[in-house]
């Protein structure tokens, strides 16, 4: 019924290929439902795939989704029921997370993750791959859970921190799989959760590659992003246990045109004498290469990455520091380094050198705010 303007069109010179493409639609969908029919009917299912391959017409050019003919063809032999399992799984296997999502996992596990191995009828049983850290970085559990479908997140009774839990047996599998060969600090309850789940454990690389997400991770979880008031610089730092695998690590190529100084030191905690691993970038020529890093492996800690995203706005002002108190430049210079301090973090009065660029206009103008 396409009438007057139908024909109008046709003379025209309107291409109708649309109509066209509808039409094979119709037809498709009519020979998708005849299949399923006979297949209620338990009878043998035709094989319509050379019906689908030869109605395509010359206006449109386009085959059809060879997708659709694999699928019908399959059916001969698997049946429907298989024929939906298969794209079930195929669609799942697409959703997994990328290799750099497990990089960076296994970096955060190594700052503030646990395997949670437990003795159980004279046996060793893992019942829980945990991370635990501070609410004001849910956003990483939250992150976690979105790219892997599946955990839990338990905030902590009467403590400001959260747990992103992972405790069935599939789903720890799955995990240990996937980081096998990735994780470099948490080795012995990684070795024993890859027993548990008999998986034969694979060493990793301590050598970090360039711009590897791993060493995110790692900042995201267990490291530092630091003002050095007497340097005048922004910093990253690491500080770890020190044992036969901290002693291991290798963060010199990580951050391109940028090397860490590196230390190994003895201090007490509670009475107990501890020894810990330092990695500090603390050059002022690193800080364009750290702020370039975090910009292509963004972290998820909102203060951490706040602070990143800071770095290239303090190089224009850092030469006010020297400038005198209370003049238009140093304003400039302590309002940015208050700014920079106070967000997200409740303790920025305790800091040491905030103290040296106040002045009464200043510290009004923040109990102000």
């Amino acid at each position: 019924q396409m009438g007057l303007k139908g024909w109008q069109l046709i003379n025209s010179g309107v291409n109708l290929s649309a109509i066209d493409y509808m039409l094979e639609t119709m037809y498709l969908a009519c020979c998708l439902l005849f299949i399923v029919y006979k297949n209620l009917q338990g009878t043998i299912p035709i094989d319509v795939s050379t019906l689908l391959c030869n109605k395509n017409s010359e206006n449109n050019n386009n085959a059809i989704s060879t997708f659709f003919v694999h699928t019908i063809s399959r059916k001969r032999s698997s049946g429907f029921s298989e024929t939906i399992r298969q794209l079930s799984n195929s669609s799942v296997s697409s959703n997994d997370p990328s290799e750099d999502f497990f990089k960076r996992l296994a970096g955060i596990l190594d700052g503030d993750g646990n395997f949670d191995i437990q003795n159980l009828n004279g046996k060793r049983v893992l019942k829980a791959i945990r991370i635990k850290l501070h609410n004001r970085d849910l956003r990483i559990l939250t992150y976690i859970q979105n790219q892997l479908h599946f955990g839990r997140i338990n905030a902590v009774r009467n403590k400001p921190y959260s747990l992103y839990i992972v405790s069935t047996y599939a789903e720890m599998r799955y995990l240990i799989i996937k980081l096998n060969g990735l994780m470099r600090l948490k080795i012995k309850g990684f070795k024993e959760s890859c027993d548990y789940v008999n998986i034969q454990f694979k060493e990793a690389d301590y050598q970090i590659p360039a711009n590897d997400p791993y060493f995110a991770g790692l900042v995201d979880t267990d490291g530092s992003i630091t003002f050095n008031y007497s340097g005048n610089r922004i910093e990253c730092g690491l500080e770890f246990k020190l044992n036969e695998y901290s002693k291991k690590l290798c963060l010199d190529y990580v951050i391109p045109g940028a090397k860490p100084y590196i230390l190994e030191r003895t201090h007490k905690s509670g009475g107990v004498e501890k020894h810990s691993i330092l990695f500090k970038f603390q050059n002022v020529q690193n800080m364009i290469p750290i702020y370039d890093y975090f910009m292509i492996n963004r972290l998820y800690s909102d203060m951490k990455f706040y602070r990143v995203s800071k770095i290239k706005p303090f190089i224009e002002i850092r030469k006010y520091k020297t400038t005198p108190k209370g003049s238009p430049e140093h304003r400039v210079y302590a309002r940015f380094l208050l700014d920079w301090i106070q967000y997200q973090n409740p303790q920025w009065t305790k800091v040491a050198w905030v103290s040296k660029i106040l002045d009464k206009d200043i510290v009004q103008e923040f109990n102000d705010k």
